[in-house]
This record gives C-alpha cells, structure tokens and sequence, in this order.
C-alpha cells in the first residue's frame, strides 16, 4: 500500500490523501464532513486515462494541470489531479505524478492489460479504444491491419499505430482524451515485440 498527499492548487491547498492498495483505491476528493473519500475496488477499475495538460496565460503558458481520471464498472469516473504554476515545485509535482502512475500500474494496470493479452492469446475478439481485435490483426476505421504489419510512433502525449505496408492505413490515440489509450498502447507494444501472436 502506498500513500500520496496530493494539493490540488492556488485554490484548493487542502492536503488530499491518496492510497493506493493492491485490492482499492481510496481518494479524499470530497468535501463533505464525514464523508471525504471515494473508494473503488480492484475488480471495478474498468478505465484509464492520464497526462498533462499545459495552462495558459496572457501570451505564454503559466503552468500544468496533472490529471488522471479513473473509471469504474459503474461508469462512474473518479478525477485525480494537481497544477503547478510558473515552475514553482516542478520536480516535485512531476516525480510526485510519475510515481502515482508507477504505483497505478503495479497495482491495477498491468493486471488490466494482461487480461486484454490472455484474451489474445485465446484468440477471443474484442474492441479496446476503438480497435478491434481479431485473430491475428487488429481493425479500425474499417481497415485491417495483421499484428506482422504493425508499426507504433510514440510521441509524449499521444501515439500513432499504423502499417509498414500502407503509410495511410493508421490511427491516432491521445493518453489523456481516449480512455485506456495506455492499455492499448501496452498491449500493442507487447504484440509488436512478440512477434507471435
């Protein structure tokens, strides 16, 4: 179990507590006197989404908001997230966002994505993030693409799958815009390395 303490910004300095268990997750987003946390369970964790977004000023950008939004078999979506501004505690702020992730994927990501690679492996078809999986290639926008011909570019808050074969034949998906873009990405990642599925 880890515990993060989590100020959102100029705004809002209450400090927050954040634990991330192997079996929940339990966030202080609430502030309701006797009820301040929401909790939810491993097995309700159905999406994911996070990244950074740049705040900005007059003529320049003044700051980030880190976000993270976790979604639950409820379709319910719990928000996680803290601003910085002009620089102040930068290093601090983005270690602090980098080890929540690490801790997200410890605990419930990686679980999530093995999951999707056990259905692979079984040859079961199903959609993540818009993609479909079938058994040895992946459609979307009504074009297929074999796992043999898949090409990931990654870039910071994006990435872009596409085939060796046809240079139009691609789709971009954003981290923090398509809910779990970051299991996808995995994924994809895994199938592109393998080279067997």
């Amino acid at each position: 179990m880890k515990e993060f303490t989590i100020v959102r910004g100029l705004f809002d300095n209450r400090k927050r507590q954040l634990i991330l268990d192997k079996n929940f997750i339990k966030f202080e987003n609430k502030d309701r006197k006797g009820d301040l946390f929401t909790v939810i369970n491993k097995e309700d964790i159905t999406g994911i989404r996070y990244g950074i977004q740049f705040i900005n000023g007059y003529s320049f950008y003044i700051g980030r908001e880190y976000l993270i939004y976790i979604k639950t078999i409820s379709n319910h979506e719990i928000k996680i997230n803290f601003k910085l501004f002009y620089g102040r505690k930068l290093q601090e702020k983005h270690q602090l966002f980098y080890d929540i992730i690490d801790e997200l994927w410890n605990n419930y990501l990686d679980d999530l994505s093995q999951s999707y690679l056990n259905k692979i492996i079984s040859g079961e078809n199903f959609e993540l993030c818009g993609v479909q999986f079938l058994t040895d290639k992946i459609k979307f926008n009504n074009k297929e693409l074999l796992f043999k011909n898949l090409e990931i570019k990654k870039y910071k808050h994006h990435y872009l799958i596409y085939s060796n074969q046809n240079e139009y034949q691609n789709k971009m998906l954003y981290y923090l815009k398509d809910e779990n873009a970051v299991i996808l990405s995995n994924l994809l990642t895994i199938i592109k390395n393998n080279g067997q599925y």
